[in-house]
């Protein structure tokens, strides 16, 4: 291709000979084709690289192979490599529909007199929910669609999302490698946490496949929660003093509620690495005094608020009241 693409796709690979077809012709089939897709094989070992190798004659599609190092360094091989003015990332297993593509493209061109630095749509997956507002949004309004983000769980999805590479090339913006989960997540904040504009759209065109198995089904040690906390609370706190002059009501509420749920992530994690009664009563006091935890209690589900309710007794007696609940596989 000899013009400069407006959307560079990338899709991490790894093991996806049944569904990377597919992936591929969703993409190919796009009803907008100034396009480029960036695959990245992440060391698969079954039929994969046949696969890509068949798609590799089409022009849009630029095929890297590399020696198997996890989803965020496959990403971050994509990133290397794209030369569109907007990213946006797909998962190999996933597809999109025609129009997905024009979507983001009729949303740029309504808002062409704007420098937009990052575009939202909506999720074809029954576990998050919709985002209800739409337009464009600047300055003192983003901490409020922030909180939408966050409470519908829309902030940690990169597949509804599309990036401005210019922002990402002058932050050095990549994933963090070495966890293995939430690094979408963290990406998205840090994002966030930088960029001016973004833009919010009501469409919704990607798919997206719940494959058993996955990664996020997957149980996580102590020590990465911990990792992951300390990197999402940072995150948190650059965007809450970016906007320390706006009302942060609502994005404080979705950031609680999300710390919480790691918080018993952490406790739960403990128990499971049979950690000492004293080092399970030190963590929930930390957690009793964290700067996130107040004022969430109205959020929660019933589960959650016994939870809660537990960790802000006695610090020994929410030991064992936590630990009766970790036998009886209640969290």
């Amino acid at each position: 291709m000899n013009e400069k693409p407006l959307f560079s796709i990338i899709i991490p690979v790894y093991n996806s000979q049944k569904t990377i077809k597919r992936t591929l012709l969703s993409v190919l089939n796009q009803t907008f084709n100034n396009y480029e897709i960036v695959v990245v094989n992440d060391g698969s070992t079954d039929a994969t690289l046949k696969v890509l190798e068949e798609f590799s004659r089409y022009s849009q599609v630029t095929v890297i192979n590399q020696i198997n190092a996890g989803v965020s360094a496959a990403r971050n091989s994509g990133l290397q490599q794209a030369s569109g003015e907007y990213v946006l990332f797909l998962d190999a297993d996933d597809w999109v529909d025609n129009d997905f593509l024009m979507i983001f493209k009729q949303n740029l061109d309504a808002w062409s007199t704007e420098s937009v630095d990052l575009i939202v749509g909506n999720l074809n997956d029954g576990r998050v929910g919709k985002v209800s507002q739409s337009g464009f949004f600047s300055n003192e309004d983003i901490p409020y669609v922030l909180g939408e983000l966050e409470m519908s769980d829309n902030i940690g999805y990169l597949h509804n999302k599309c990036y401005r590479r210019q922002i990402l090339s002058e932050l050095n913006l990549r994933f963090i490698e070495g966890i293995s989960m939430s690094e979408d997540l963290l990406f998205n904040l840090k994002f966030f946490s930088c960029i001016s504009n973004f833009l919010v759209t009501q469409g919704s065109a990607y798919h997206y496949e719940d494959v058993a198995g996955s990664l996020s089904k997957q149980k996580v040690h102590y020590s990465e929660l911990k990792v992951r906390k300390q990197f999402l609370t940072t995150l948190y706190d650059s965007i809450v003093d970016k906007y320390q002059g706006s009302n942060l009501d609502y994005f404080l509420k979705g950031i609680s509620k999300r710390v919480l749920a790691l918080d018993m992530q952490i406790v739960t994690a403990m128990y499971h690495s049979s950690f000492s009664p004293a080092d399970i009563a030190q963590e929930i006091n930390e957690i009793k005094r964290g700067k996130y935890s107040k004022g969430i209690f109205i959020l929660l589900n019933k589960n959650e608020k016994l939870k809660y309710m537990i960790m802000n007794l006695n610090t020994i007696t929410a030991y064992y009241f936590l630990y009766a609940l970790y036998r009886m596989r209640a969290f």
